[in-house]
């Protein structure tokens, strides 16, 4: 007998294509809930916002936050500082981190992989347990209240991590090819750079989003290190909206939608070069 059209479509791997379907759909729907809720919040009123019952679909839409949220505070102020953290900590790990994994991807030494196990254990201690220390030094080099202070702490705090990113990427590299640069008369450092940098490129793009990420996300430095209202980020800016009395959701949902939509089109942008190096990374 042959099977029928139903049996014929039920195979097995339809079957746990549709269970991974069925497991992954709720887990994507909590995931992105609280951005719906961002985004309707962001669309209400004020007086819609604290009406009871609350809704999830406001009943009269309005853009009218978006406009209002960069008169009540200064959030092009926040949104340049935080762009200059996140630029700022990315290139200075960068230009620091590049050498260092690849001295380590090239090179053999003396207490190498005790070198990389460290760079690991650096990553379970957060900033929040130095800060006290960090504060004490930071003030002694009257250092207080500069942006400068939070973009280079926020890149020693992601030296490590990056580095053995990068150490990952520069070993799928083959060292074959420095060596005939070399035989072309170029030197170790003008192999590196003309030849394995332009490979590396996906790798080091990947690694910069994750360094630029820390860096406009970065809530804690800000908050211990800054004072002045024109140098404060854009996390700690958000908490304008939360005054002694009320807190504006709807004002403050819109300028945390616009927050987020940096990070979403910098993915879009760079959404090639990322993947293809968390892919060369993962492969090592």
């Amino acid at each position: 007998m042959s099977p029928s059209p139903a049996n014929r479509i039920l195979t097995p791997r339809t079957i746990k294509l549709i269970g991974i379907f069925g497991l992954l759909i709720p887990v994507i729907f909590v995931s992105i809930f609280p951005l719906l809720v961002m985004i309707s919040t962001s669309l209400k009123t004020s007086q819609e916002v604290y009406i009871p019952p609350p809704t999830f679909l406001p009943r009269a839409p309005t853009l009218q936050n978006y406009v209002d949220i960069w008169q009540v505070v200064p959030l092009g102020t926040y949104f340049w500082n935080s762009l200059l953290i996140g630029l700022g900590s990315t290139v200075a790990s960068l230009v620091l981190a590049i050498p260092a994994a690849y001295a380590l991807a090239r090179y053999r030494f003396m207490g190498k992989n005790l070198y990389i196990l460290f760079l690991l254990g650096i990553q379970m201690f957060p900033p929040i347990v130095l800060i006290l220390g960090l504060f004490r030094l930071v003030a002694g080099f009257n250092m207080l209240d500069n942006l400068l202070t939070i973009v280079v702490l926020n890149a020693v705090f992601g030296l490590s991590f990056n580095t053995w990113m990068l150490m990952g990427f520069f070993m799928t590299i083959p060292p074959e090819i420095e060596e005939a640069a070399m035989m072309d008369g170029n030197s170790r450092m003008g192999a590196m750079i003309r030849m394995v940098m332009p490979l590396s490129w996906p790798g080091i793009t990947a690694v910069g989003i994750f360094s630029f990420m820390n860096g406009w996300n970065e809530f804690t430095l800000p908050l211990t290190f800054l004072r002045s209202q024109d140098k404060l980020p854009l996390t700690i800016g958000l908490f304008k909206f939360v005054t002694r009395f009320k807190v504006e959701w709807h004002q403050l949902m819109a300028a945390s939608l616009l927050a987020t939509l940096v990070v979403v089109v910098l993915f879009m942008i760079v959404q090639e070069q990322l993947t293809r190096g968390m892919v060369a990374i993962s492969e090592k």
